[in-house]
């Protein structure tokens, strides 16, 4: 299933966009060159960072340095783990953009990886890990319900957590029983991408999912049951426009969602390339479409991120979810983790993860180090996705300031009006906003890539 809030937040933080130096050269002498803030300076600046994040992505993002992690080779953290993520990745049908680790349904299989994924949980908690929150991903997490329920209650008897979220297809309101995940479940994310039913129908949700009109009265259901709902939209696809995406977040601020997030549709670099490719418009097309995102959802939504509203009306939003870097701890099959700088990759074969929680009682096959330099690069994204780059509180958890640790990042920013100096901080413009989403663009990408190399990597418990 396609949504931002599954692999995309809560494993944003592993993958970190890293940028080749010596391009940054030629982009700056020609950027200096323009006079004013255009859409032609604007599109020079995000060409080239697309370029440049393309270019860097299979040289940073390797796994070519990954090694398997040893049996009982683990170094408990003394703080709790922000997140424990959770991959559960069964599909009754796949989605042909989806890049997200996924198998066809088999329920005899996929009874046996609830075993294997609980056994885990216990393992991992009793080692010492404690964490604030969940988050279920996948593939289809309410594929089977009774499992899912029985793996939530578990980790609420073993543990203390803030809150437990959940994403979800849109059917599941209709066929299943969410009533069943009321009370264990605090935050809903629903994978909508659009109302639209030409974009439906050119992406095969309309005959999984049903029209725009009936997936809006899913949500509905949705919104009835849990504390909070968020709401995953799209953009970027051949067919839209500025005026067809201003129409498609209206439809959903009908629904009084507690959070909306759109992005752009993820072309990536590997091999989900060709078919998200052929789905995809002008990337030029992406800046009055993010513009009418922003003007839309300005009416009763505050932007939490570029790609993350949360509304601005009645109570305050409980468990809403932001982008803050924070770790995360992943299990089951398919899953990430990272904290400090180590970066931890589970087995994305089903079968073997199931035999690697028999033989070592650790879904986690591969570790991989992390520079510090590349953990700096992302909270850059993360400082621009908020809009303010705040250089005494950089200098304090880094000991360099901004300029000290990115000088090339820095120049860029400013000669492609992104930011702007205010005392000894730097705010982002609207120009800035739209760059940090194509950086997380770009940060998705590599998620992708990084996700095609896990595949190749070598069976360790064979």
């Amino acid at each position: 299933m396609i949504t931002l809030n599954s692999s995309y937040l809560y494993q944003h933080h592993i993958a970190l966009i890293m940028f080749h130096q010596g391009s940054w050269y030629c982009f700056l002498r020609y950027s200096k060159m323009m006079y004013s803030i255009s859409k032609t300076r604007l599109y020079l600046a995000t060409d080239s960072l697309d370029w440049m994040i393309n270019r860097s992505i299979k040289q940073s993002l390797s796994l070519q340095d990954a090694v398997p992690l040893a049996a009982g080779e683990d170094s408990v953290p003394n703080n709790p783990v922000e997140t424990l993520y959770i991959h559960i990745p069964f599909c009754h049908t796949l989605c042909r953009f989806c890049s997200f680790h996924k198998v066809k349904f088999q329920e005899t299989l996929a009874r046996e990886y609830f075993k294997a994924l609980r056994q885990e949980i216990r393992e991992v908690i009793s080692r010492g890990y404690r964490f604030n929150r969940v988050y279920i991903g996948g593939g289809t997490t309410t594929i089977l319900e009774d499992e899912l329920i029985k793996t939530i209650e578990l980790i609420k008897s073993l543990t203390t957590i803030r809150e437990v979220s959940c994403e979800s297809d849109p059917i599941y309101f209709s066929e299943g029983n969410p009533s069943q995940l009321k009370g264990l479940v605090d935050r809903m994310s629903i994978g909508v991408q659009s109302f639209d039913d030409v974009i439906l129908k050119s992406t095969g949700r309309f005959e999984k999912f049903g029209s725009g009109e009936q997936q809006a009265e899913y949500v509905s259901r949705a919104i009835e049951l849990f504390p909070t709902v968020n709401v995953d939209m799209m953009y970027g696809f051949k067919v839209q426009t500025a005026d067809s995406v201003r129409q498609d977040l209206l439809q959903t601020m009908a629904l009084n969602p507690d959070q909306i997030t759109t992005y752009p549709l993820t072309v990536g670099i590997g091999k989900n390339r060709k078919k998200a490719g052929c789905l995809a418009g002008d990337p030029h097309e992406l800046w009055p479409q993010f513009l009418a995102v922003k003007q839309t959802l300005a009416q009763r939504y505050e932007m939490d991120f570029p790609w993350t509203f949360s509304r601005n009306f009645g109570q305050p939003v409980k468990n809403k979810y932001v982008l803050d870097g924070e770790d995360c701890l992943g299990v089951g099959s398919g899953a990430f983790g990272r904290f400090g700088e180590q970066f931890r990759i589970s087995s994305f074969d089903i079968a073997d993860y199931i035999r690697l929680m028999n033989q070592t009682q650790s879904g986690t096959c591969y570790t991989k180090p992390l520079e510090s330099k590349a953990v700096m690069q992302h909270h850059l994204m993360i400082m621009m996705g908020h809009g303010h780059l705040d250089n005494k509180v950089f200098k304090d958890h880094t000991g360099r300031s901004l300029w000290q640790a990115f000088p090339l990042e820095m120049s860029f920013l400013l000669a492609s009006g992104a930011v702007v100096k205010q005392g000894d901080d730097y705010h982002t413009t609207e120009q800035g906003q739209f760059i940090a989403l194509k950086m997380f663009v770009g940060f998705l990408s590599g998620m992708d890539h990084l996700r095609e190399q896990a595949r190749d990597l070598p069976l360790t418990s064979i």
